[in-house]
């Protein structure tokens, strides 16, 4: 990152409980020169009947969002705080704002307590859907400086043509977040059911497997280069799948951060990858890296 880069962080904002945590969170973790963008979006209310007919005023609905907005940004008083409103859907608000501003990420509270409100076209889920840029998805039981975080990896991809993935920069960008001081780098290996006869073994070699997942998460550490001063580091290989390892791990988390392929589209959705199913069911705030 160039000396003279002013980091900038768009979040988006509306009147929930979670956009004030996710407020909370990205002023926690910027620097005193960033920029934090919040934006708000509105929409015309749709209205239906057969004999009822209400004028709407779109100039008075912008006003009373911009003057919202601003009663929400002055409340901070953080210099580093800007509002934007715009009208349209407000998860194409954030993701072009965002792609405008060359932000360094996107930082947005989420609702969603399962993996139905991941299908059905959340603020959230347009925006991890459609951007490349890192995603904050600010969640969980327990909201709070990012001390001790979890950082998801595989080393598919990596060779000498190809010295990083998704995961490498996960993992970089854990290393950069301000207050971290523990990072756990795993990788979740999962033996699936077999069908077997009377004659097939059954036995795996379950130590064997968790020594080949401590590989991965050596071969990925040692790609995303030296560990930060005053940031301590431990590697270790967890049973089960990605998903459900990864939400396990959460309990203890302050953050959860994993690479994403971006493949994106309806089968992710419906099929369910592990970023998808983290962000759904975490514990704790999640990071998706591109």
């Amino acid at each position: 990152m160039a000396a003279d880069h002013v980091p900038v962080a768009v979040i988006g904002i509306d009147s929930s409980p979670e956009s004030d945590a996710a407020l909370d969170w990205v002023r926690a973790v910027c620097p005193d020169d960033a920029r934090i963008v919040a934006v708000h979006a509105w929409e015309l209310p749709l209205i239906t009947g057969y004999d009822v007919v209400i004028p709407i005023d779109p100039a008075e609905i912008e006003q009373l969002a911009v003057d919202g907005l601003n009663e929400r940004v002055q409340r901070e008083d953080d210099p580093r705080v800007e509002a934007k409103v715009c009208q349209g859907h407000a998860g194409r608000a954030v993701v072009s704002t965002a792609d405008e501003l060359d932000a360094d990420m996107i930082v947005v509270g989420h609702r969603g307590t399962g993996r139905m409100s991941m299908m059905l076209g959340s603020t959230a889920n347009y925006i991890i859907h459609h951007s490349d840029r890192p995603v904050v998805l600010i969640r969980g039981d327990h909201v709070g400086p990012p001390e001790r975080v979890v950082v998801g990896v595989d080393d598919h991809d990596i060779d000498e043509q190809h010295p990083e993935n998704e995961s490498v920069r996960a993992l970089r960008w854990a290393y950069d977040l301000a207050g971290v001081e523990q990072v756990r780098v795993v990788h979740a290996w999962f033996l699936p059911a077999l069908a077997a006869g009377m004659f097939t073994p059954m036995a795996a070699d379950f130590e064997r497997m968790d020594a080949a997942a401590r590989e991965v998460v050596d071969r990925v550490v040692a790609a995303a280069g030296p560990v930060p001063e005053g940031i301590e580091v431990t590697c270790d290989a967890i049973r089960g799948t990605g998903g459900f390892g990864l939400i396990e791990e959460s309990r203890d988390a302050d953050l959860v951060v994993v690479g994403s392929r971006g493949r994106g589209g309806l089968k992710e959705v419906l099929l369910g990858s592990t970023s998808s199913e983290i962000a759904a069911h975490s514990h704790a705030p999640v990071v998706i890296v591109r």
